[in-house]
């Protein structure tokens, strides 16, 4: 019989955009979620995977659009894997139109820091290279569990707001990921 009395209950924390920017920009690569998280667990007990990110509007990005929704149908497939919706809002600046992405980071926040409370963890992913996320992991760690920094790249990419409040820093380097590429 295995002795399962070791075994950490595990949740990670996606930020979507900032994931996928930092991962093509560092190693120009597209990952497989599902391999990358199962990864990452190990023999501990995945509990969840939410995922944040905005959808991309149909009518102003329909190639792209159609690309996403491949993407979140890729996604659905991933064992405990949850899709959490942020929007994309409109601006402009000198005439020009562009979109920031609205509430995915602030949901993010939440959840990490209600989940702690919760107790639904014993130990937390946060994979974003955003340092606004410092205040939620103090207020997770409040509760008296572990936040883990999965930082995209090596130590000079790092963001140090991050790295000083985290349980501890993990780097998701080429060498990690390189069996879990697309």
């Amino acid at each position: 019989m295995k002795d399962n009395s070791k075994k950490r209950k595990i949740a990670i924390y996606i930020d979507g955009s900032n994931f996928y920017f930092s991962v093509k920009k560092t190693f120009n690569l597209r990952i497989d979620i599902g391999k990358l998280c199962k990864k990452i667990v190990g023999e501990n007990e995945l509990i969840k995977i939410n995922y944040y990110i905005a959808p991309l509007n149909q009518k102003t990005h329909p190639e792209q659009y159609a690309e996403q929704q491949k993407f979140f149908d890729t996604l659905r497939k991933i064992d405990k894997l949850n899709i959490i919706f942020g929007r994309l809002e409109k601006r402009k600046r000198a005439g020009e139109a562009y979109y920031i992405e609205k509430a995915s980071d602030v949901n993010l926040a939440l959840d990490l820091a209600l989940d702690a409370q919760k107790r639904i963890y014993d130990e937390a992913y946060l994979i974003s290279n955003d340092g606004d996320f410092s205040g939620a992991v103090l207020a997770a760690r409040d509760f008296d569990r572990s936040i883990v920094y999965a930082a995209v790249g090596s130590k000079k990419s790092i963001f140090h707001h991050l790295k000083n409040v985290a349980s501890r820093t993990f780097y998701i380097t080429k060498e990690f990921i390189d069996d879990c590429k697309l």
